[in-house]
């Protein structure tokens, strides 16, 4: 029987039956889904979609589709697992076969994954050998090491990420937009940037409430001019860079 090779993510992949997996993470939890949340947020994007595809993000669209007429896991289906999946590979060492050399070479086999040859002819020592030495030339990467720089996926994760801290921007993004005239401190207080204010700081408006308040509010600031460059690069089909 001709078995399929795995497909992995540079990120973890979403669920959304369970909370956590050893290669999975709650989708609300997931940097895809967050992929997919800022692009949600492009003005220019969302015109394109309500243009059926047409126009500057044509090409764009073409790989992500109408973000806006679908709920995340039907997204992920269709067009997630193509956009963000590394190129497949096998899922323990095995002995191939012609064809799933074959398979494996098309579909488009990635660096953590050896073709190697085997003469069973040879000693089983002088084997042994030979692959002890591949393997030692072979694994430079570091154990656990971010494999972002090397990812083969068609749309790559640009850089590390924290998830939890992108979740905040996006909250502040949306407050705002919701709610344009609201002070920053204010926001800070509804969403959680930074400490909250206690009600006896909200009462007293003393002189360290007023400070803290001013810290909040440069904490926002910087949140909503990192949710603006995100959602710009976004739109290039980039994510997630903050600083650019």
């Amino acid at each position: 029987m001709k078995r399929e090779f795995a497909r992995n993510f540079v990120g973890k992949h979403p669920l959304f039956r369970k909370s956590h997996s050893e290669n999975g993470v709650r989708w609300q939890d997931n940097i895809y889904y967050l992929w997919w949340e800022y692009l949600r947020r492009h003005e220019g994007y969302k015109a394109c979609c309500d243009r059926g595809g047409s126009g500057p993000y044509a090409r764009l669209y073409a790989d992500f589709g109408n973000v806006h007429s679908q709920d995340f896991k039907t997204w992920w289906r269709a067009n997630g697992v193509h956009l963000f999946a590394e190129p497949p590979a096998p899922v323990g060492v095995w002995a191939l076969s012609d064809e799933e050399v074959l398979d494996l070479v098309q579909a488009g086999r990635d660096e953590n994954t050896l073709i190697v040859a085997i003469p069973l002819d040879f000693k089983r020592r002088s084997i042994t050998a030979g692959i002890n030495k591949i393997l030692k030339e072979s694994q430079t990467r570091q154990r656990g090491e971010k494999r972002i720089k090397t990812s083969k996926a068609r749309y790559p994760l640009a850089q590390a990420f924290d998830v939890m801290a992108l979740k905040t921007t996006l909250e502040c993004y949306d407050l705002k937009q919701a709610n344009p005239s609201m002070p920053l401190w204010q926001i800070a207080q509804e969403v959680g940037v930074s400490t909250r204010l206690t009600a006896e700081e909200l009462r007293t408006n003393d002189a360290a409430a007023k400070d803290k308040k001013l810290s909040m509010t440069a904490g926002v600031s910087r949140k909503l001019k990192q949710a603006k460059r995100l959602i710009e690069n976004v739109g290039r089909g980039k994510f997630p860079i903050a600083n650019q």
